[in-house]
């Protein structure tokens, strides 16, 4: 095979794993924890009050670059799954729950650099989230129990990623998952979820 015949094999495969590897660089991948938060609720209908508990939250998610204009950045956030664990909760009657929650809430990411490692973002999803509820068994007297229920989500947060090398980044994250009341151990609307962690680029 002369060399000519060569280049033109080889050349499209170059160009080809050029596109490839810079459509990778758009892509992250981030891990993160932090506390959740749950308060004294009281179970509609009855005068049984749920004792709040402070737990621990994780969330996973993919992002990927799909505009930059100047040095502001979109990125779409596929599969963002957060589980929120509060500790085992008690009431004013014989029982516990521990009422867990897991939210699914692809979203938007607009992010801007402030430094040359530093970049601030903001986040805006919609999605669905599984929610733990405390409810009454039907014995007489009633034990507590917890039941589950779906509902929409919408989540708006924000936060900072601290560049640390061209693979790895440290960040902070605040998000609030804004659901129907009373769900997940929480008397109000808002699961707001601080949290610590770190995203690989790719």
């Amino acid at each position: 095979m002369t060399r000519i015949r060569l280049l033109r094999l080889l050349l499209p495969m170059i160009f080809a794993w050029g596109a490839w590897a810079q459509r990778i660089q758009n892509m992250d991948i981030f891990f993160l924890a932090g506390p959740s938060f749950a308060k004294a609720q009281v179970i509609g209908g009855t005068n049984v009050t749920v004792y709040g508990s402070t737990g621990y939250s994780s969330t996973t998610g993919y992002g990927y670059q799909f505009m930059r204009k100047s040095a502001v950045s979109l990125w779409v956030e596929f599969a963002p799954f957060a589980g929120i664990h509060p500790a085992a909760e008690t009431a004013t009657i014989p029982g516990s729950v521990s009422l867990t929650s897991i939210i699914f809430a692809p979203g938007i990411r607009v992010m801007a650099p402030v430094q040359s490692r530093i970049s601030v973002f903001g986040v805006l999803g919609a999605g669905w989230g599984d929610f733990s509820v405390p409810t009454l068994t039907s014995d007489n007297p009633p034990d507590l129990k917890s039941g589950d229920t779906g509902h929409f989500v919408t989540d708006l947060g924000g936060g900072i990623d601290i560049r640390l090398s061209r693979l790895f980044s440290f960040r902070v994250d605040v998000r609030d998952y804004v659901t129907g009341r009373d769900l997940g151990g929480v008397p109000g609307r808002n699961h707001l979820l601080p949290s610590l962690g770190f995203a690989v680029h790719f």
